[in-house]
């Protein structure tokens, strides 16, 4: 009988023991002990998950890449709850010559479709354009086909500053997505964050299509977007990142000491700042908006901003989470629990919550000059070299489409 109690009292003081050690070392949350169950779980035979597995659990993993395989089609990826249409994804189909076999008769039939359906009074470079958004219609919905999330279309960066251009090219879009049979319920138009842009998509939101705003650098554009109703906003932690270190002199926090200036350390990353900025006002004011990162560099950059509603992560990155061990699942037969997760999100609704923000993030702005002097340098810098890198899309592509049509725009 002493034995007995001997060893039950030794195997509680080794469970208090297993407890501690991993409370100490950040791998237990106060929520995980608080709801575990009392009763014991026999060790298991399962070593743990993975980092993309655990990631997984807190936001919303997106692949950002179409891989096209030997075959032509596209590779079914890990990660491809959701996929992208942009005037670069379509370059490089027409550039592979695997690919433009494959969708060569799709393209031209979408300039058959146009010769037939265009006014023949309409100008040539009108119909490339009109040509063009028939493709991207046309990839759109192989690539709905392939994802149980919403498809992204890329609107013409050309008309970035141009509201009614905007509104008009995706209302057309979102036509030629129901003649296909997708409806707006699964698609996402990428939209430039410029003033107009914003206006624009204010208009569309109010009819019921789906916006995510792109180019996303500053938090003014953030919470303008916000306020305009839309559905996802996306920003660019890398770029964000180099601009700063491109720049040491520059403010990062306008309503900070004026001796935050520049990338000064590792911890604080001005592109991770600025998605855990946008994350708390967007969850505290406007939750129905939902924040995407993208321009991810590392596994670290994407671990330390877990929580955001969307993560865009590079193939490499997300093979490399999926070969990291990481704990969840894991269970030793000393913690009572068994929705033990290793990873903790640095972004919450309930953070969220308790951030506080100055006024003049509350008040919105009156006109695009009060817009443009909000978003700082960095903001309109970005915005302006990003738009162009996008512009120069958009025009490389008409060529393609004149050769195979036949159509001559100069």
């Amino acid at each position: 009988g002493t034995r007995a109690r001997a060893r039950a009292s030794l195997s509680s003081a080794s469970s208090l023991v297993g407890t501690w050690r991993r409370a100490r070392s950040g791998l237990v949350s106060s929520t995980c002990c608080a709801t575990a169950s009392p009763s014991y779980d026999a060790p298991s035979n399962i070593s743990g998950g993975t980092q993309l597995e655990s990631l997984s659990k807190l936001s919303e993993v997106v692949r950002n890449t179409v891989v096209l395989e030997e075959g032509g089609t596209f590779k079914d990826a890990t990660c491809s709850s959701a996929a992208a249409v942009t005037s670069r994804i379509l370059l490089k189909v027409l550039r592979n010559p695997v690919g433009l076999r494959q969708y060569e008769q799709p393209i031209k039939s979408a300039l058959a479709y146009i010769e037939q359906t265009q006014p023949k009074e309409k100008d040539s470079l009108g119909l490339v354009h009109c040509s063009l958004d028939k493709a991207m219609v046309n990839l759109g919905s192989m690539l709905a086909e392939q994802v149980d999330g919403r498809v992204s279309t890329e609107v013409d960066a050309r008309f970035a500053n141009d509201k009614d251009k905007i509104v008009e090219q995706v209302l057309y879009l979102s036509k030629l997505y129901e003649e296909v049979g997708v409806g707006n319920d699964r698609v996402l138009y990428r939209i430039p964050a410029t003033w107009d842009g914003i206006q624009a998509a204010k208009v569309l939101e109010a009819q019921g299509i789906q916006t995510l705003l792109t180019l996303v650098c500053s938090l003014t554009q953030c919470i303008a977007a916000a306020e305009a109703g839309v559905s996802v906003v996306q920003l660019y932690v890398g770029r964000v990142r180099d601009w700063y270190r491109k720049h040491p002199n520059a403010i990062r926090n306008p309503d900070g000491p004026r001796e935050d200036a520049g990338l000064s350390s590792f911890d604080a990353d001005p592109g991770r700042e600025l998605v855990s900025k946008c994350y708390n006002y967007l969850h505290k004011f406007y939750p129905k908006t939902k924040l995407m990162a993208g321009d991810i560099r590392s596994k670290e950059d994407a671990l330390s901003i877990a929580g955001c509603d969307y993560i865009v992560l590079r193939p490499q990155i997300i093979e490399e989470l999926q070969g990291t061990p990481s704990m969840l699942g894991y269970n030793d037969g000393l913690i009572a629990t068994k929705d033990y997760a290793d990873l903790m999100p640095e972004l919450s609704p309930e953070k969220a919550e308790a951030t506080k923000f100055s006024d003049r993030y509350t008040k919105g702005w009156g006109s695009e000059k009060e817009f443009m002097e909000s978003m700082g340098e960095c903001g309109r810098d970005l915005l302006q070299k990003s738009l162009q890198r996008y512009c120069d899309s958009f025009e490389q592509l008409e060529p393609y489409f004149s050769k195979i049509s036949g159509i001559r725009t100069n």
